[in-house]
């Protein structure tokens, strides 16, 4: 049983432990607690019951402590925050080694930000550093990440998670499950942001040779298709595809293998490939009826976003009904996952439903596309964002969201959104802007280098009042100052010829 739990091996060892108990074997203390921690992993509920089920035999203050903490743990992820409370309390009591107040201040700051108390977190995170062991420093990084995130600061989780990857190589073996769940933070990280060192790491450690167990196929399976997707972001359709495949071979449940369908549908169709996206469509589908999707407590519910954007353009009514459902779908319980309360997932329903609507020529996808944008650029999605500066470019042909697609996508030269901004910009240069005649005069003494008190003692008006032609000016253009304002002048052919 524990040298299965050393691997990280935590099916197999609770097996052992099962199969024991079912023949009869008699099981220690220390056994009771280690089933009660393979079981925390995925079933706080079971957990509980177990421990109250079995309590701490004797009066050894170690293991009643570590118990009380168990108990503490399962009871904050049920939200039973007052007997989380109480154990925590008693757990405090009974266990005085460093080692052990770190690990309850460890657990105690995770019970804190499942109530939104990053506070008191942080509080907890400080505490930890009196402890100086390998094992308290990978916990208290992987503890800061996860604040991070919390206070929406995913650069700053990447940087800890790089660092904390550092330092778990070297001490791989005593902490693969901690190494585990780092190199797919760090991978679904590297896929969001504009970092290329995030993006890098990530793919030197999925491409390290380690074996992960079964208990890690979803974890695997999330940092390959992340690294996956970050490949094609910089161009890379040959990784992109290669990723993908490995992540189709350890899929963790029907949902994600239409998922994978699905990335690959939206790739093909990005490269022309029309009968080849069709099948990999046909292929999800085929799958979705199989799943039943309000059972799904992780990120494979974001399937049906995919299924709704993957078939807006042509069945809307099987688009709109896969957006329905994912409406439709409870409030996500589980205590672990960051998608249970982040703003990205917000962002993604929101683009989705810009999508259908937008294939709808409803009025309403310009709001949508502006709540995934507003939430995007906040977190610093910057891919994500310009997809939705694109869509809003598209939907209202205001030269501003283009402008914001550049920017976003500066450090992304090789995507296939610079292909569509590419595209955006040819549109955009086609478009003709129309200036009041005031304004056109501002605009064009502007051009010849005067300064706001020049073009106003020149037109006779005040200096407030042309900086508030100016801002007009500028929105027309969608720049920000004037030398953008130039350069997208001359780029359109607006100049206006010297005076």
């Amino acid at each position: 049983m524990r040298d299965h739990y050393a691997r990280a091996e935590f099916a197999a060892a609770g097996d052992v432990y099962d199969a024991a108990v079912s023949s009869g074997a008699a099981t220690s203390s220390d056994d009771d607690l280690l089933r009660a921690r393979i079981l925390l992993k995925h079933d706080e509920n079971r957990a509980v019951a177990f421990l109250i089920g079995r309590p701490a035999r004797g009066n050894d203050r170690e293991r009643r402590g570590q118990w009380a903490l168990l108990l503490a743990i399962g009871y904050s992820r049920m939200r039973d925050f007052e007997r989380a409370d109480d154990n925590f309390a008693l757990a405090q009591r009974l266990l005085t080694a460093p080692s052990d107040k770190a690990q309850i201040a460890y657990h105690l700051a995770r019970r804190w930000l499942l109530e939104g108390r990053v506070g008191e977190a942080w509080s907890c995170a400080d505490e930890m550093t009196r402890e100086k062991s390998v094992a308290t420093k990978i916990a208290n990084q992987m503890l800061r990440s996860f604040i991070y995130c919390h206070e929406e600061r995913y650069r700053d989780s990447a940087e800890v998670l790089i660092d904390v990857l550092t330092l778990m190589n070297k001490h791989r073996q005593e902490h693969l499950e901690e190494w585990f769940h780092a190199v797919q933070n760090l991978a679904l990280l590297g896929r969001e942001l504009s970092f290329d060192r995030a993006a890098t790491v990530a793919r030197q450690e999925i491409d390290r040779d380690v074996e992960w167990p079964q208990d890690f196929n979803l974890q695997r399976f999330q940092a390959l298709k992340a690294v996956g997707w970050t490949c094609a972001l910089r161009g890379d359709m040959l990784g992109c595809f290669r990723y993908l495949r490995a992540a189709e071979r350890v899929v963790p449940s029907k949902a994600f293998k239409a998922i994978i369908s699905l990335d690959r549908a939206y790739f093909a169709r990005i490269g022309g490939e029309t009968h080849w996206c069709a099948d990999e469509i046909a292929a999800a589908e085929a799958l979705a009826d199989e799943i039943d999707w309000n059972a799904l407590q992780g990120e494979e519910r974001i399937g049906l976003l995919l299924f709704a954007e993957a078939t807006s353009t042509f069945a809307l009514e099987r688009s709109r009904y896969y957006l329905a459902r994912y409406k439709n779908l409870d409030r996500m319980r589980s205590p672990l996952l960051l998608a249970a309360f982040d703003h990205r997932v917000e962002a993604m329903a929101a683009y989705t439903e810009g999508v259908v609507r937008l294939a709808a020529r409803d009025d309403k996808a310009e709001h949508a596309f502006r709540e995934a944008w507003v939430i995007f650029d906040r977190i610093g999605y910057d891919w994500r964002a310009a997809r939705a500066a694109l869509r809003l470019f598209d939907v209202t042909k205001k030269t501003r969201w283009r402008h914001l697609a550049e920017d976003k996508l500066e450090g992304l030269p090789q995507s296939w959104l610079a292909r569509e901004l590419t595209h955006a910009r040819r549109t955009s240069e086609q478009i003709p802007v129309r200036l009041p005649p005031m304004q056109h005069k501002v605009f064009s003494l502007l051009c010849q280098k005067f300064t706001t008190a020049e073009i106003a003692q020149h037109l006779g008006l005040s200096e407030h009042t042309v900086r508030n032609h100016l801002k007009a000016v500028f929105r027309a253009y969608g720049v920000k100052n004037r030398a953008a304002l130039v350069a997208e002048a001359a780029n359109r052919g607006d100049l206006p010829a010297l005076a």
